[in-house]
């Protein structure tokens, strides 16, 4: 962690050396000497990292390199940025500028001399390194730790546990693999994969012991690979199991002489290897030309918590994940390990042991470990009293089981993924535990704090890659360790990243929370059980800080009831991130007061990265007051700016000094002016625009510009989009103008990277029917529109024709919704041609006609097909062959249409058909009645599921 933390301090400052190298002039050269201090500490960080000792001395060393690092980091930049700003806006008088020139000389004496402050604690705490045995104690720690972790992570195959539930037919599926294969050919490889804890090697175990697998393979092998795995170890183990009359040849042969005869063997006999706890494809690499697997010889199972590890060993392979256990299965595995009924006979609080015992199970998350040590815990507990007591103490409990003091094994275990980790992950983990248990946290959101607290290093980018991207690829690392699960978007929905949200298992949470306790990188503070953490009369519900060697780097706040959480002047000095959250603050007087208190305490955060405030009230007392937004133009060095459905915004000009920021997020806020200031931005990525009070200009928009969301052109002056050429996303409305609408599809027509383009198009009516059948043809076609919704827009009465051979590049469209379109021709004509287009809304009066039909091989893309207030439909015909992808249908309130389509027998892909608000008679025709089949109803009755309202 502390690592990856000097890394990107070293990193910012010789950015900072080249960008800001002008503002630096006179102080270049103790910076360039800070900057190789730092590049030394690297060394001494990444020899102690790699030891992972705990001992109370080395984390204390620890924690003030790290206290140096972002010291270091802090200080150069906050000086580069004051003489940029300054240089900038100039000075109008003599005497101001002589006061300048002072103030500027003094600024740099002072900067000079913190650098020699910080430079002679360098030094000491290398002297410290040695002089008061820090080394010593890492390298005595480090040899005994790594053997002492090795014995205690070894597995055995003849211990086999007997009270398991919840795998019998996961057992029975993975021995059909190991045996026959499936339908699709046989495995020579089956890997067993997922979080720690989960019980693989359990499963393993079970396997390996089958009575199907004893009759069909000769030899079994067991071997425990884990973390600190020696080549030949792992040859010697396979063949003493499979070859234990030569058991002294093979422990004095050479590895080369291992890998021929462990090869000889798994040729001449139908053997089943297990690899137990693999980490890396490193291990696999080393002794993989000894294990000659084939479909029907020799045979490979595999744990790892590693999913591409699995997928690299056997990438044909059949790869299972074990589900965690449900609260059936969770509560019948606590009976047995407990000894419930047993060591409780005769004890007449059975139902509420029972009831305390399922409460408790909730902490478990359904992981089996922990089931498992409670179980252990509770086991010896006969009485109630004693439950209650494990019932308070759950936390503490299961992370230092019966022994108070020390990590428990649940933590231990869970821990071994967190050490695994490349040191540029490990910080980016345990940052996931600052948000609320079983959140589920949105992507975009979480990249963008990781990239404004420096956790994404751009050294990490390649090609055309995103800072955006580069953190998308770190949450899939930590996704293919098991470590956080991923929800993805929809299949096809374009999407500016390819996750939508993350969460993380509660354990694993508690895990970032040790972790970050045990490094001094932030605490959770509850003052309704520390009443002493912060002295003041108000009640604090929920903060979460983050201390780096003394003082405070992020705070989250949560208020639940008008709760307030005040700071002390004397965290706040190097606080990089503050956000609070009420969960109703409208705009009454409270509100207000809130809001500006909330204010008055940022602006004396000035070293603020993330400022993130929600749902409150951020008025002026009058419209002759200073707004309580003054203050953000001291904030500097924010990178990320989050003021979300927050009420009386009131931007101010200095939003200008902002020249590091990343991501201005004002979505759902109302917004008096937006100052024409955002062309100062120039690093500027993200941008979430309010809802103004007359229109606004967007000038000057950096060129680096990824994301543009909540664009109005009823608000705003639509900026040139041509020149953002780096743009991913664009969200979008155009209401009535006709002229912007093709304007801006223009402009967005030959952008290389766009990935997501929403275009809402409102009420642009036009009396030149030609013109409006070639903008609705730009929209249609468009490579770089992907989600498109008119409603009220009657361009023409028909769609345009789509010719796939003339078009090129191929329409983007995924997504298509209609309303009060009016058009009066069959518009599946030219629908059905899209080739990518996978959701179709025809909603209130889109289509005024009476008949529609799907031809063969039309809609080969769609997934979800929704026909709404047609009141005019009376026939609607589809092909066989037709919408061959098809899924979701819905019908509603379509009150002419006769029948149910012939062709939707043939659409195999279906699983849920709705008819809502459809007349009597045409819902005979769908269902049975007594017993007797309706006249549609051999054309549904293959689909799963069919409501009816």
């Amino acid at each position: 962690m502390t690592e990856a933390i000097l890394l990107s301090s070293v990193k910012s400052i010789g950015k900072l050396l080249i960008d800001e190298g002008n503002f630096l002039r006179g102080v270049t050269d103790q910076v360039k000497l800070l900057h190789e201090d730092l590049k030394r500490m690297q060394w001494f960080l990444k020899h102690v990292a790699a030891k992972q000792s705990d001992r109370e001395c080395v984390q204390l060393w620890i924690s003030e390199f790290r206290a140096i690092a972002c010291e270091a980091n802090d200080l150069v930049e906050d000086y580069a940025l004051r003489v940029s700003i300054q240089r900038k806006q100039g000075f109008w008088h003599t005497l101001k500028r002589h006061v300048g020139v002072f103030k500027q000389g003094y600024a740099k004496h002072k900067l000079s001399s913190e650098i020699q402050s910080l430079r002679t604690r360098i030094s000491n705490l290398t002297k410290n390194f040695s002089e008061y045995g820090v080394r010593a104690v890492i390298e005595e720690e480090g040899s005994s730790s790594m053997v002492m972790e090795q014995q205690l992570r070894r597995t055995f195959s003849f211990v086999v546990e007997e009270d398991i539930v919840g795998i019998e037919r996961d057992v029975e599926m993975l021995v059909k693999y190991l045996l026959n294969g499936n339908e699709a050919g046989h495995h020579s490889v089956v890997s067993i994969y997922g979080m720690g804890g989960l019980g693989k090697t359990t499963l393993a175990k079970r396997v390996y012991h089958h009575p199907k697998l004893k009759k069909q393979f000769a030899g079994f092998a067991w071997v425990c690979v884990s973390q600190q795995w020696q080549t030949k170890d792992l040859l010697q183990g396979m063949l003493v199991k499979l070859s234990p009359e030569q058991r002294s040849d093979v422990m004095h042969s050479t590895e080369g002489e291992l890998a021929k005869r462990l090869h000889q063997v798994l040729q001449d006999r139908r053997c089943l290897i297990v690899l137990d706890d693999i980490w890396s494809p490193d291990a696999w690499n080393c002794i993989k030309y000894a294990l000659p697997i084939t479909e029907e010889g020799s045979k490979i199972l595999l744990t790892t918590r590693n999913r591409e590890v699995a997928s690299y060993v056997g990438p044909n392979g059949y790869h299972h994940q074990p589900p965690f256990l449900n609260e059936e299965k969770s509560w019948e595995l606590l009976q047995k390990k407990s000894l419930i009924g047993k060591s409780s006979q005769g004890c007449e609080d059975l139902d509420k042991i029972e009831e305390l015992g399922k409460k408790m199970l909730k902490h478990c998350g359904g992981l089996p470990l922990a089931v498992v040590v409670l179980g252990g815990i509770l086991k010896t507990k006969k009485s109630l009293s004693e439950w209650r007591v494990v019932h308070d103490n759950i936390k503490s409990y299961l992370e230092r089981g019966e022994n108070f003091g020390k990590v428990g094994e649940v933590p231990k275990i869970l821990a071994f993924s967190y050490y695994d980790l490349p040191y540029q992950l490990k910080p980016c983990f345990l940052y996931l535990g600052k948000f609320k248990e079983d959140s589920n946290i949105e992507a975009e959101w979480l990249y963008q704090l990781w990239m404004a607290e420096g956790m994404i290093l751009e050294n990490d980018r390649i090609g055309q890659e995103t800072m955006m991207d580069v953190a998308e690829r770190y949450l899939e690392e930590l996704a293919k360790r098991c470590m956080v699960q991923v929800k993805l978007h929809e299949e096809g929905k374009p999407a500016v990243t390819r996750f939508k949200s993350c969460r993380i298992h509660d354990l694993m949470r508690d895990l970032c929370l040790l972790k970050a306790e045990e490094q001094n990188l932030y605490k959770v503070v509850d003052s309704r059980h520390d009443q002493d953490i912060f002295v003041t009369s108000v009640d604090i519900s929920h903060a979460i800080e983050e201390e780096y060697f003394g003082f405070v780097l992020r705070l989250c706040a949560v208020d639940f009831q008008h709760n307030y959480v005040p700071l002390r002047k004397e965290q706040t000095k190097h606080l990089h991130s503050y956000m609070y959250e009420p969960l109703d603050c409208s705009g009454d007087n409270y509100g207000r007061r809130l809001g500006r208190k909330i204010m008055s305490e940022v602006n004396n955060l000035k070293m603020l990265r993330v400022l993130a405030i929600e749902n409150s009230s951020l008025a002026s007392r009058s419209c002759y007051s200073r707004s309580p937004l003054e203050c953000i133009g001291n904030l500097i060095h924010l990178r990320c700016l989050r003021l979300r459905d927050c009420h009386g915004l009131k931007l101010p000009s200095c939003l200008g000094n902002l020249k590091y920021l990343e991501t201005l997020d004002l979505r759902g806020s109302y917004c008096s002016r937006l100052p024409n200031v955002l062309s100062k931005l120039g690093r500027l990525r993200h941008l979430y625009l309010p809802c103004c009070s007359g229109k606004q200009r967007l000038d000057g928009l950096s060129k680096q510009l990824e994301i543009l969301e909540s664009f109005d052109s009823t608000l705003y002056f639509h900026p040139n989009l041509s020149r953002l050429t780096n743009l991913r996303a664009l969200k979008a409305m155009v209401i009535e103008n006709l002229g912007d609408l093709e304007e801006i599809i223009n402009h967005i027509t030959n952008l290389n990277y766009l990935r997501m383009t929403s275009l809402e198009v409102w009420d642009c009516i036009n009396s030149n029917s030609n013109k409006g059948l070639a903008v609705l043809e730009q929209m249609l076609f468009c490579k770089n529109i992907h989600e498109l919704q008119i409603v009220g827009a009657s361009l023409c009465k028909q769609l345009p024709i789509y010719r796939p051979h003339q078009s090129s590049p191929r329409p983007g469209l995924t997504e298509l919704t209609l309303r009060f379109s009016d058009i009066e021709e069959d518009p599946m004509a030219t629908l059905e041609k899209l080739p990518n287009l996978r959701r179709l809304h025809l909603h209130e009066h889109s289509f005024v006609g009476t008949e529609m039909t799907c031809h063969a091989l039309g809609f080969p893309q769609l997934e979800v097909l929704e026909l709404i207030c047609l009141y005019n439909l009376e026939r609607w015909k589809v092909h066989e062959g037709a919408m061959p992808k098809l899924s979701s249908l819905l019908i509603s309130y379509c009150e002419k249409l006769e029948m149910v389509p012939n062709g939707l027998r043939s659409i195999t892909t279906l699983e849920r058909i709705c008819f809502f608000g459809m007349p009597e008679e045409f819902l005979e025709r769908v269902q049975t009645v007594n017993g007797e089949q309706a006249p549609d109803y051999n054309k549904i009755r293959h689909v799963p599921s069919v409501v009816i309202r």
